[in-house]
């Protein structure tokens, strides 16, 4: 998505009554509400606990989020500089959106969020909103819409929760508060200065009342919400009331950008380019590896492009990046604790471009046959006090690459550091170790590609060296990739 520029290491910055708001990187001492979180039996600490919703979210690894609007149509990714596109413009003349849900498919997500208004203003499905224009009084109908469009009738939005619901994947809405450009709205405020072509005067009173009043047509007219985006976040004033309504309306739905307003929420990693820091943890509420001696539990989603040069929406001859650097993007995303969502960009006829579909299904086809079916052992051993997991392959040795380890965080992330070490075949000391790899962070996910590359072995041993409490691994496994 395009972040608006100044949105990628600054949420935003407001100016309300006067005062200059900056919301930056929120710290840890930050005046913010305490999470749930409980004490560690044997070393006292406190141990942020996760809701049901954050688990079930963490546990799905893959989302697409779906860049299709006006924007699609112009040679501007996201209506920067105040564009106003002209409505004509928006015509999906092939739209089909099981299309989208097959590519979808190929590449393996598990849920998807589609833009429903971004920066430009133009909503992807009808509305009944009508406001009054500034300084006449004059009720005009929010017009900018699908339905003023020429595909006029057709639901996107609705056309999309039934395509993705027919094959059991998960939706979600984008839907930008902080900028309108269709109302002059730039940083969660209507500004002060000279219209733009196509732009409309209103006050500030009646966008808050327009965003309050298509945010419940969105959260209730198209069933159970998944994720809710709230990019760039949110203005102060609105804080409380869409806290209000998300919990009336979608309480279950996770809120990214949305702790404050929401027991649901995860965070932005902090960048664009499908990298998350080693260690990742799941707790703390800062855009970047979280904090492990946090009370929040709050996981991170890594937000990439297919696109080269952090293009969101579908451009014209757009270079698409490569399947190896998209497998390291996989690596560095779900591999870290962090939740891989990747843009999935219909073009103007609203289908997949064919060369896009063919790469999202190169990825998901690597992920598959590389992680899919793990090397098994002859027997695995756990030691009596859960810090050391061991698989064999005695009779049977076995060559492999790298480990996966998935730590069960029902009751909070505990593990703080942990050694993986395997038995060679050509050992003479059976008691004899080779250390492969080692970290801190494990939480949902951790994949690490061994350094000394692929190793002909016996046995390989995890062994949790730091935790707060009890440790549950609920995954061990290794695996041999291309």
């Amino acid at each position: 998505m395009r972040k608006v520029s100044f949105l990628l290491f600054l949420l935003f910055v407001l100016k309300n009554d006067g005062r200059l708001i900056r919301y930056q990187r929120q710290r840890q001492h930050s005046p913010l509400p305490s999470g749930k979180y409980r004490i560690s039996p044997t070393t006292g600490v406190r141990i942020a606990l996760p809701t049901p919703e954050q688990l079930q979210w963490q546990s799905q690894e893959l989302g697409v989020l779906i860049h299709f609007n006006i924007a699609t149509y112009i040679n501007n990714d996201g209506c920067i500089d105040q564009i106003v596109p002209n409505i004509s413009l928006f015509n999906p003349y092939l739209l089909n959106t099981d299309n989208w849900v097959q590519t979808m498919l190929d590449f393996g997500a598990k849920y998807a969020v589609l833009v429903a208004k971004h920066a430009c203003g133009f909503l992807m499905a009808p509305s009944n909103v009508k406001f009054p224009l500034n300084p006449t009084g004059k009720i005009i109908s929010y017009n900018y819409t699908v339905d003023y469009s020429p595909v006029k009738g057709l639901n996107i939005l609705d056309e999309f929760i039934k395509s993705c619901e027919n094959k059991q994947i998960r939706t979600g809405f984008y839907y930008t508060v902080v900028t309108n450009n269709w109302l002059n709205v730039e940083s969660g405020f209507v500004q002060n200065r000279t219209l733009k072509p196509g732009q409309l005067n209103i006050t500030q009173k009646t966008y808050d009342n327009i965003v309050l009043q298509q945010l419940r047509e969105l959260w209730t007219n198209y069933g159970t919400l998944d994720e809710i985006w709230f990019d760039g976040g949110y203005t102060t004033t609105l804080k409380d009331p869409i806290t209000a309504l998300l919990a009336e309306l979608q309480p279950q739905a996770i809120a990214f950008n949305g702790y404050g307003i929401s027991p649901n929420s995860v965070r932005w990693i902090g960048t664009e380019m499908g990298v998350a820091p080693d260690p990742n943890w799941s707790t703390g509420i800062t855009n970047d590896g979280g904090d492990p001696n946090s009370p929040i539990f709050c996981p991170a989603e890594c937000d990439t492009t297919l696109q080269a040069h952090d293009r969101w929406f579908w451009g014209v001859n757009v270079t698409l990046r490569s399947l190896s650097e998209l497998i390291q993007v996989y690596h560095e995303t779900v591999g870290r604790n962090c939740l891989l969502m990747l843009d999935l960009t219909p073009d103007r006829t609203g289908l997949i471009p064919s060369a896009y579909a063919r790469r999202y299904k190169q990825l998901g086809d690597f992920i598959r046959s590389c992680y899919g079916t793990p090397v098994l052992p002859m027997e695995r051993l756990i030691s009596d006090d859960s810090l050391q997991y061991i698989q064999l392959f005695v009779s049977s040795p076995v060559t492999v690459d790298r480990s996966v380890i998935q730590e069960d965080q029902t009751d909070g992330q505990v593990i703080r550091a942990y050694v993986v070490d395997v038995q060679l075949v050509d050992t003479t000391n059976i008691h004899q170790w080779m250390k492969v790899a080692q970290g801190t962070s494990i939480g949902n996910k951790k994949i690490d590609i061994w350094q000394v590359g692929p190793q002909l072995i016996n046995a390989v041993r995890l062994t949790i060296i730091k935790t707060v409490d009890k440790p549950v691994i609920k995954s061990f496994t290794v695996h041999l990739c291309n």
